[in-house]
Order: C-alpha cells, then structure tokens, then sequence
C-alpha cells in the first residue's frame, strides 16, 4: 500500500517523554477523525503490554459505524512483545484506510528498525522534553492559542519557577488566562500570584539567608535540606529524595557564589541585563534575581565563600569531619559579620 495523501494516515507512531505533546498529538488526531457522537461506537483504547495484537488488529481492521473512520489508540506500544510487533507489523503494511491506528509509547523501543515500515503508510512523531527557548516559545504560544500575548519576562518566569513539565505549565497559563479577564497581554505581575505556591530553590533560599547574615533561617534550610534528603529547585522536583544530598548542595552554592561574582563583576562595567543574560546562559528572570542577591554581598565576602566551599569540599573529600558538621561550620562561618 502507498502512502496516501489525504489528512488523516492509516497509521501513527507518536512517541518521547513528554506525556503531555503525546497527549495533545492524540487529542487532535481524534478530533480531526471522529466527532463526539461518533466516538462511542468508534473509540478504541488498548494497552499494547496488556491486550493481544490479535485483537487489535481485528478491531482496526473493523468497518466503522456510521463514520468515516475508526480510530484505534494503543498506548504503552514500546512495551509489546516480538509476536504482538509481528501481527502488528503484518496489519501495518496493509492498513484499514477506515482506521486510524495510532501507536504511543515512552520510546521508539522495538519500532525504531521498522520506522521505515510505518513511514512508508503513516507518520512518526517524537514528543521530545523542551528546554530553553523552545520552553519559552512553547509557553508564549500556547498562551496565544488562547487569544492572548504572554510577555517575555512573563514567560521568562513561569519557566524558572514552575519548570519544564508542561502539564503544570499550561494549568499556571490556564489560571493566569482567567485571571486577567479582558486584558490582551499578561505581565509578569499576572502570573506571579498563580505561581506563588510554587517552591524556590533551596540554595537560592540559603544564600539569600546568608547574605543578610540571618544565621538562625540559613541553619534551619540547611538542616531541612539534609534531614529530607531533598533540594527542591521547582515544584515538579519537590519530592525527589537524594541519598546524600550534601556533594550537591554544596556544589551549588559553590556555583552561586560564582554566579553572583560574575554578576557583580559585569554590573560594576555597567552591563545591561541583556548582556549579563547572554554571557550565563540563563533565563533573564533568573539573572534579575541574582542581581538583587548579590547586592547584599562584598566582593570580599563572595570571594570568602568560593575559597571556603573550595575548602570544606576538601575536608569532606579527606573524611576531617562529619560532613553534616562540616556543611554546619561552613554555613556559620559565611553568616559571620564581614
């Protein structure tokens, strides 16, 4: 069988980590392919690790009820075993040209030596994870699918805080949508309240606390950090368990106290923020923040704190001490006046 031309192939592969374009892909493929009132006697969902190729295939192969077409959803087709593939390959290479089949896996798995096959008849598509300025672009346009523009700074934030799974992104936009009720563009200040729930990062919580030498909050982040074994950068991460957190947390206060020196280093040339944005690599809300962090630390007292992670690194590393008292004395020695 060739390929045809019309909008709707007998046959798809939708597949990646990101469950939510997998989703969307669904979504609109059904659709295009099956109104409402033609889906109860036309919708077909099947678990590829659990239901038999057999039956799949009789059921694509099915004539459908008063409809054009029938649209036949496998998910968890990376988990099927080599005599469901072989059925299914067999249905494949001769599709239903009434039926949508449409494949969804974790991963190409199994299918990747017969993409070939499905291509010849269907489309594959692969639901990558965004990052970046796809985040952004992703986040900006599906506000724009809802009639309004998100600004850059808007956008810019969600990400930092909210993260890079889009489910809890698009219900951030979906609340921030709703709460602007006719204004056309939504502002930072828009999507600061529908996000506030979200946690910040621990080591963003903990220098802010050293830099105003608060002693008592910077202690107690610390010890929570390490007694949960948790270092919660966005909500999505909130409930990852590190076995020892203490190697990770200290190397990233390492790398915020060269953050915030490099910071402070392009702010004392009178770099805009553009410019300071470009040379980290990170999300200008990101580089705003730590603008405003740095400008509670010395020179001298940044330096102190690389020299002093430097050191306690090294004292961990050669087994001087507990490293939880080591992380203690660090943390109380940065809190000191300077």
């Amino acid at each position: 069988m060739t390929k045809p031309k019309a909008d709707i192939y007998p046959v798809y592969l939708i597949y990646g980590p990101e469950d939510f374009l997998i989703d969307l892909e669904v979504r609109r493929l059904l659709d295009r392919t099956l109104s409402e009132k033609e889906r109860g006697l036309n919708f077909h969902l099947f678990s590829g690790e659990e239901e038999s190729g057999k039956e799949i295939v009789q059921t694509a192969q099915t004539l459908p009820m008063f409809s054009r077409y029938r649209f036949v959803l496998v998910n968890d087709a990376d988990r099927v075993d080599e005599r469901k593939m072989e059925e299914l390959l067999r249905y494949i290479q001769n599709p239903s040209p009434s039926t949508c089949l449409v494949l969804c896996g974790q991963t190409f798995g199994p299918w990747k030596k017969h993409q070939h096959v499905i291509e010849k008849v269907g489309k594959v598509i692969e639901c990558g994870r965004l990052k970046g300025r796809a985040l952004i672009s992703w986040v900006k346009n599906r506000m724009a699918e809802k009639g309004k523009r998100l600004s850059e700074e808007a956008a810019d934030y969600l990400v930092e805080v909210v993260g890079d799974h889009l489910y809890d992104l698009d219900s951030a936009l979906e609340k921030a949508f709703l709460s602007v009720g006719e204004k056309r563009t939504v502002e930072l200040s828009d999507v600061e309240g529908v996000a506030s729930d979200v946690k910040v990062s621990t080591v963003f919580d903990l220098m802010e606390a050293i830099g105003h030498q608060d002693l008592k909050k910077a202690l107690g982040i610390l010890e929570k950090a390490i007694a949960t074994k948790t270092i919660p950068f966005r909500k999505e991460e909130a409930s990852k368990k590190i076995d020892d957190p203490v190697p990770l947390l200290l190397s990233m206060m390492a790398k915020q106290y060269r953050n915030l020196w490099r910071v402070k280093e392009m702010a004392s040339h009178e770099k805009k923020v553009a410019e300071i944005v470009k040379s980290l690599g990170m999300s200008p809300w990101s580089v705003k923040r730590l603008i405003e962090q740095e400008g509670h630390f010395s020179e001298s007292s940044l330096r102190e704190g690389i020299l002093r992670c430097h050191q306690t690194d090294l004292s961990i590393k050669r087994g001087h001490s507990q490293k939880e008292l080591l992380m203690e004395k660090l943390v109380i020695d940065l809190c000191r006046p300077r």
